[in-house]
């Protein structure tokens, strides 16, 4: 189930760039029923300085994908495949300022055959991570400008420059520099919090940041004032951003491209304007169905019949076979690929059936900020 296109330059300023290329990833879990898989023979481009979110319902893969990238997945998930990653030529990072992460002179690294070293150094300062919870994810007993010390002294960075790398970053991202360094966590707000774990994720300048969930806790004025931000420090930074979160209509306005996944799988991928206006899955247009909105009726909201395949005991064939309205024969045996739905915008679904999707599930925008794309 391939997506996009093989790693390639920038010269033509029609070709996108592949920073990381995920090919048949696979997670599974030893569980006492059995092999758990838990992402299931993922492939994926993610471009550079595109803002890629991962959508669908809680337990469909979204969070593994996001370790994956890493190569963080906790024992004891067995995480098999291909993870490349492809590094700028030139950092913003110098090598005197760093121990910078050792590519052997190669234009990619091959992510699950890093050593634990390698590993750390990646995982900082070329793809970083923002977890759910900021609020579990300081240490109460430590100001926040420790925070900021302790991760640049362990990568043996120049403490100066680093600093006025979070300033500006502060800047961006509309917080009091003064104020928060001398604060305890506890003395911040939700939103004061997981803004400040945005800038340590970035203290070292990484090309990609990949976040969790990172909005769930907070209200949604300050989820949209954060969305607002991250576009900003992308076309400031020059970042690549992966986006994880169940809710759609968030990422409508920020993202570049929108997967989505179900059953531990990528089932539909496209840019927000022809994924949201014409979904081609019928999990998606389904998705969409059941989105809630203060403008919309009541039985306009149409939940998702059944429920989420068993990581256990994945149906044969699609996937969503079991709880899919224009299922037949061929979709109980045959596992869809990927395949094209509109050229120009790149939109690719997992579905034999596409045209009828359309034509026969029909779903309607509320939300304002979908609305509009």
């Amino acid at each position: 189930m391939a997506i996009g296109q093989p790693h390639q330059s920038t010269t033509d300023a029609e070709t996108k760039d592949t920073i990381l290329e995920v090919r048949d990833a696979r997670v599974q879990f030893g569980m006492s029923r059995g092999q758990a898989w838990v992402l299931n023979d993922v492939d994926l481009d993610i471009y550079r300085e595109e803002i890629l979110a991962v959508v669908g319902e809680s337990g469909s893969g979204k969070s593994m994908f996001a370790s994956a990238l890493l190569d963080a997945v906790e024992d004891p998930g067995v995480l098999s495949g291909n993870v490349t990653y492809y590094p700028e030529d030139t950092g913003t990072v110098s090598s005197d300022e760093i121990e910078t992460f050792d590519a052997s002179g190669s234009d990619s690294v091959d992510v699950l055959d890093l050593t634990q070293s390698e590993l750390k150094r990646l995982r900082w300062e070329e793809i970083s991570m923002v977890f759910q919870g900021a609020m579990n994810s300081f240490n109460p007993t430590m100001k926040i400008l420790h925070h900021f010390h302790e991760t640049i002294r362990a990568h043996n960075a120049v403490m100066e420059d680093r600093m006025d790398h979070v300033r500006d970053l502060f800047d961006s991202l509309h917080l009091d520099f003064d104020r928060v360094m001398k604060s305890y966590p506890h003395e911040l707000s939700g939103g004061m919090k997981q803004r400040a774990l945005i800038a340590l994720a970035l203290v070292l300048e990484p090309d990609v940041l990949v976040m969790d969930e990172p909005t769930a806790a907070l209200d949604l004025l300050m989820q949209r004032s954060i969305i607002s931000m991250l576009r900003n420090l992308r076309d400031e930074f020059g970042l690549t951003i992966v986006f994880i979160t169940h809710d759609l209509s968030l990422v409508a306005g920020l993202a570049d491209r929108i997967g989505v996944m179900y059953a531990f799988e990528f089932i539909e991928v496209g840019d927000p304007t022809s994924l949201l206006n014409d979904a081609a899955h019928p999990y998606t247009r389904a998705l969409l169905r059941s989105l809630p909105s203060l403008t919309s009726d009541l039985d306009e909201m149409k939940p998702i019949a059944g429920s989420r395949p068993d990581p256990v005991n994945i149906p044969t064939g699609c996937s969503y076979h079991p709880r899919c309205p224009i299922s037949d024969d061929r979709c109980e045996i045959e596992d869809p690929e990927l395949v094209d739905v509109d050229d120009e915008n790149e939109h690719k679904a997992a579905c034999f059936y596409t045209d009828q999707a359309r034509t026969e599930l029909e779903y309607t925008l509320h939300d304002e900020s979908m609305e509009d794309m």
